[in-house]
């Protein structure tokens, strides 16, 4: 890390991005750009986590806000490549900060156990020659995890919300803001992570089992607030929230 002089950093107030970012910082580097950019399929609730971290960390925060992503056909299409089209105009969106602001390198949080996953967008950082220092470092998911917890550093785990939709469902912002608002409902209970994916006219909840408990306890405002939204159904998955199990611990 010492080596850098002004690097740039792809942000979002995630695990790997806010690592990163305390990485540069305990190595000296004083002149990080922390770069977020802010498509319409970002949950409010990441830009501000962002913004929070950042200021905690006391860095140079830069937000970009791009709505015309969403002129993209695969993104708008929601295609099987979205990830990659979404990564490659994020990452070049941030390479033309980089340049602006005189930046020697742009950086990104991927880590060794994403290299094992289907992940489309990597590719759009090897072409883009997208830096990552923590593959470069043999650094996993659990050690990112494990060091965060050790120091006590605030992250959110998030996704963007174009997850919530099947695969070839055309992209309506309607759409995404009525997930993003029910998610904000159910997460003021103090769940640790929701999702609520959409399968036609109806919302599937999904959340980690130990938290079930809270979605029955405002069952009548989410019923409420999906039929105003249009969803004919709800249900709560009780396979639990499917990401990584290292949220749930």
């Amino acid at each position: 890390m010492k080596g850098y002089r002004c690097p740039a950093i792809a942000f979002s107030g995630g695990r790997d991005s806010t690592f990163l970012l305390w990485a540069l910082e305990q190595a000296g580097v004083d002149k990080v750009k922390a770069v977020t950019v802010d498509f319409p399929y970002i949950p409010r609730r990441v830009i501000a986590a962002s913004e929070g971290v950042a200021r905690l960390l006391g860095v140079d925060h830069i937000i970009i806000r791009d709505k015309e992503v969403m002129k993209e056909d695969e993104i708008s299409r929601n295609g099987p490549l979205r990830c990659y089209f979404c990564k490659l105009r994020m990452m070049s969106l941030i390479l033309d900060v980089a340049e602006r602001e005189g930046c020697d390198a742009v950086l990104d949080g991927t880590n060794v156990s994403d290299l094992r996953e289907d992940r489309p967008g990597l590719r759009a950082l090897k072409e883009l020659g997208i830096r990552s220092p923590l593959v470069e470092a043999g650094i996993t998911e659990g050690e990112v995890f494990s060091l965060l917890r050790d120091l006590d550093l605030p992250y959110l785990a998030e996704t963007c919300l174009l997850t919530r939709m099947p695969p070839g469902r055309k992209v309506s912002l309607d759409l995404l803001k009525k997930i993003e608002n029910l998610e904000d409902l159910i997460l003021r209970t103090g769940v640790s992570m929701v999702r609520a994916r959409v399968q036609g006219s109806e919302v599937r909840i999904e959340v980690p089992p130990p938290d079930m408990y809270r979605i029955l306890e405002i069952r009548d405002e989410i019923l409420e607030m999906a039929s105003s939204m249009g969803f004919h159904a709800v249900t709560l998955d009780l396979a639990g929230y499917r990401g990584s199990k290292l949220v749930l611990v």
